[in-house]
């Protein structure tokens, strides 16, 4: 359930981004314990240290770009349209905020995780 703490570092790394140069983060809520270990994760320098082998932490994670319009404890969780429902809901509130990058994730079943950056202008 730490994949996104685990595949966000890899997907800013490759965009040449940070967590300060995102406009939206989406993680997939499986639930809401899961959600905080996550965002403890990608704060903490020891975890970056110890088991991604960084030298820093990802980065602290800005409620205010968090799960904006609910995440999916609060739109339910179909399994299959999770992830085309949160790559299309962040693409629409990106272009309605006038563009930027946005950040999805989410776990999975057996250790699974996967982060993946968007740009809408």
């Amino acid at each position: 359930m730490l994949g996104p703490a685990w595949s966000t570092p890899l997907a800013l790394e490759r965009a040449g981004l940070t967590m300060s140069d995102l406009t939206l983060i989406d993680m997939h809520e499986a639930f809401a314990a899961q959600t905080l270990a996550n965002i403890q994760l990608l704060g903490s320098e020891r975890f970056a240290r110890e088991a991604l082998g960084r030298a820093h932490a990802t980065g602290e994670v800005d409620d205010s770009k968090f799960n904006v319009l609910g995440g999916s404890i609060a739109y339910g969780h179909p399994f299959a349209a999770t992830g085309a429902r949160m790559i299309t809901q962040t693409l629409h509130e990106l272009r309605r905020r006038g563009g930027g990058f946005g950040l999805v994730t989410a776990c999975a079943a057996g250790g699974l995780g996967a982060a993946m950056v968007l740009e809408a202008e």
